[in-house]
């Protein structure tokens, strides 16, 4: 059952980080507000998410204002980074966010950037699928 408070979309986090550390895989984010879906993956310590699906006023992708929103949001959680994929060129509008962090502060930027970069309402809902799920969030 998806979370939908800001109290239990951050519990629901911080136990899906916790339990990913232990096993060392990877744990996607799925959000929900009406006909709207954003995922957020994290892996090693690292949040990816595709600034394309934050969309502007109109309905439209609007990359340069979700980067913008981002930044500022950042400056307010000094130890998550943006950082370069080592190994390849990020596609357009993907960004890679260092999160070394302990899974509580991860929940809490998790949760203020579905809010503050990709605009969902307070009552948007939560779900979790981790690595060697059959791809059905929890």
């Amino acid at each position: 059952m998806p979370a939908t408070t800001p109290a239990d979309r951050k519990r629901l986090a911080v136990r899906a980080i916790a339990r990913h550390r232990s096993r060392e895989d990877g744990v996607d984010f799925l959000a929900r507000a009406g006909d709207r879906a954003v995922t957020l993956s994290y892996a090693d310590r690292t949040i990816t998410m595709d600034l394309a699906t934050a969309s502007d006023a109109t309905g439209g992708a609007d990359i340069g204002a979700a980067r913008a929103a981002l930044d500022e949001l950042l400056a307010s959680f000094p130890v998550f980074k943006i950082q370069q994929p080592e190994t390849r060129k990020a596609r357009d509008g993907t960004v890679y966010v260092s999160a070394l962090a302990d899974p509580k502060h991860a929940a809490d930027f998790i949760e203020a950037c579905y809010r503050d970069v990709f605009g969902l309402g307070e009552g948007y809902e939560l779900s979790v699928a981790e690595a060697g799920d059959d791809g059905t969030p929890d």
